[in-house]
Order: structure tokens, then C-alpha cells, then sequence
């Protein structure tokens, strides 16, 4: 029972991390053209029905607990929180890269990991990048699926996980899998870890709420389905939002967090 619920956890801290990554990236690109996926959508109403559970979960909870962490939590040591999970994400972002054959970037990754966890602390501090430049790269199961030409499906909202489609879900069933912290920690302190990471995640929105604008849903399922679909094709597409990546992970893991604590 308790390992089920750990795994639970785990795919809640790493949906929010993706749809955190999606919605910034969306805020940045608002005002230039969207293509819609409407299409991509037959099932809107339950996918509306489970957005309206997803919202009022997050008003009552997550939310409430992302702004108590983000004004108790220093600036400094929220990006050092940044930087262990992402270090963390390395684990599977490499082995991800072998299963799309991108070998040359296993090699970066897989040297990103062993150089952040060792100098940079267990991962706190990211020192492969200014030192060798191997940038953050973003792979998972969902990803090699849709490299080895398995369809998205249909778009989907899951209860408590937020957006997805039918590929990306099962892709976040092996993405569990592959977590380290499952073969290190207890199932009560990865659970722990993992509940961490979404709420550490929610906080990183606090400060873009305000400019979403428009119908939420379809602002959230655009902003999905567009970054999967470059995250897939490794930017190969005419995308509005992909000229922002690059600089994306300074944008929404530096940048401080309004909280009643940063003056």
C-alpha cells in the first residue's frame, strides 16, 4: 500500500513540473499566433469535468502550501531545491536518451549527473553547465514513445496530474519506474520527496497566475500539447513557443518567488 502511494506522489511532483514548464512557456509566448488542438480533444467534457475537481483541489490545497513554502523558503535555497530535483530528473532524462539513441547526449547527461552530484552537492548546485556547458535537457518515456512513432492519443486531464494524453500517461507509469529515489529512500521518505517536489513546483506559478487570461483550460491544453509536441520532434517544428526554451530554465527555476518574504 505504501509503495503505491509513493509512486502516486512521485508522478504528481513530476506532472507538475511539466505543466509548470508548459504554462511559463505559454506566458511568454501569449502573444504570438497559437495553432488550436481542438481536434486532439474528443473528450472535452470529461476533460473539463476533471479540470473543474483539478482547480478546487488546488485552491483548497496545493496552492495554499505553495504560498506558505514560498514565504517561509529563501530564494537561495528554493533554487537549490531546483537544482536537486532536477539533478534527480537526470537519471531518467539519461537513460531516455539511450532509448531515442541520442548517444552524445547520454554522454552529457550522463556526465551532468555525475559531475552535480559529486561537486555540486548532491545536485544542489549546477556546476556541469558553466563548466563543461551541458545544459538541462528534458526526456521521458511520453517523449520515447513519440520517438519511436507511437500517436499521442487523445488529449487527456488526469484527476490530481493535470494534462496529459493517452501516450504521456503511460509514458509517466515507467517514468516512476525510473526514479532513483524509490531505491534509496523508504516509500514514506520518497513520498515524502516527492509531495516536496509539486508543491516546490505550484510555487513557481504563484508569480504568473494574474497573466493567464481567456478560457484556463484551453490556455493549459494549447500550452501542453505545443511544448510536447516540440519536446517530441527535439524543436524540429514551427512552434510559438519554442524560440523560449532555451532560456526557459533560468526563467522559472532563478527567477525569485513572490512570497510574502521577498521584499
Amino acid at each position: 500500500m505504501n509503495k503505491g502511494k509513493s509512486g502516486q506522489y512521485s508522478v504528481v511532483g513530476r506532472s507538475s513540473a511539466a505543466v509548470m514548464r508548459a504554462v511559463l512557456t505559454a506566458l511568454l509566448a501569449m502573444t504570438l499566433p497559437v495553432v488550436s488542438h481542438a481536434s486532439e480533444d474528443p473528450l472535452v467534457g470529461m476533460n473539463r469535468a476533471v479540470h473543474g475537481f483539478n482547480k478546487a483541489l488546488d485552491t483548497a490545497v496545493l496552492k495554499p502550501a505553495a504560498q506558505t513554502y514560498a514565504s517561509v523558503t529563501p530564494t537561495f535555497l528554493r533554487q537549490r531545491v531546483s537544482s536537486f530535483f532536477y539533478n534527480i530528473d537526470d537519471v531518467r532524462v539519461t537513460i531516455n536518451d539511450l532509448l531515442q539513441f541520442k548517444f552524445s547526449q547520454a554522454a552529457a547527461d550522463a556526465g551532468r549527473l555525475a559531475l552535480n552530484t559529486t561537486i555540486g552537492l548532491g545536485g544542489m548546485f549546477d556546476v556541469a553547465n558553466p563548466m563543461f556547458g551541458w545544459e538541462k535537457h528534458h526526456e521521458d518515456f511520453g517523449q520515447t514513445l513519440g520517438y519511436w512513432a507511437v500517436n499521442s492519443g487523445p488529449y487527456v486531464e488526469l484527476p490530481f496530474l493535470g494534462p496529459s494524453t493517452a501516450r504521456d500517461s503511460a509514458g509517466q507509469v515507467v517514468d516512476v519506474l525510473l526514479n532513483p529515489l524509490q531505491l534509496f529512500y523508504s516509500p514514506g521518505q520518497h513520498s515524502a520527496f516527492t509531495a516536496g517536489e509539486g508543491v516546490h513546483d505550484r510555487a513557481a506559478l504563484l508569480n504568473f497566475e494574474g497573466l493567464i487570461t481567456g478560457d484556463e483550460y484551453v490556455f493549459l491544453r494549447e500550452a501542453y500539447l505545443q511544448r510536447r509536441e516540440f519536446l517530441v520532434k527535439d524543436g524540429e517544428v514551427e512552434d510559438a513557443f519554442g524560440d523560449f526554451d532555451a532560456d526557459f530554465d533560468e526563467l522559472a527555476f532563478d527567477m525569485p518567488i513572490a512570497s510574502a518574504g521577498d521584499k
